[in-house]
């Protein structure tokens, strides 16, 4: 378990640094030359969003796969746990295993895309500001 737990780690560490780096370089940008600033203010958010679209169906299937387990972890009282342990009923402790191992994959996968989403929001409302920004007459 320790293995998945380095994994998750590395996975939302990279996506983060991801993240931080495209916008970084994109503030970079931005902050260098204003004329182009919402061009590449779109060029990001077009390439933000494919990745959204891309992993739409697997966000879709780990939240399904989340509501799967919440259900079944509300069949497996503790009580009922207790006592497989109690009887040594392996199958049903592996199983409980496997589905808690599969939420906790599927739990990183929808973390992911909502990082995702929040980046296309963030890019989103830059743009929405910057529209408004424009809309207010210039003073002489």
């Amino acid at each position: 378990m320790a293995q998945r737990i380095d994994q998750f780690h590395h996975d939302l560490q990279l996506k983060l640094t991801n993240i931080g780096s495209g916008l970084e370089g994109l503030k970079t940008k931005i902050s260098g030359k204003t004329d182009r600033a919402e061009q590449d203010v779109r060029t990001h958010l077009d390439q933000v969003q494919r990745r959204v679209e891309q992993d739409r169906a697997k966000a879709v299937a780990a939240q399904a796969e989340m509501k799967n387990w919440i259900e079944q972890k509300k069949a497996a009282t503790s009580e009922k746990i207790a006592e497989w342990k109690t009887n040594h009923e392996t199958t049903k402790l592996q199983n409980r295993a496997d589905m808690a191992e599969r939420y906790a994959a599927a739990a990183v996968d929808v973390t992911l895309a909502a990082l995702d989403e929040a980046e296309q929001a963030t890019l989103e409302a830059w743009l929405a500001r910057a529209d408004a920004n424009a809309a207010v007459p210039k003073k002489a």
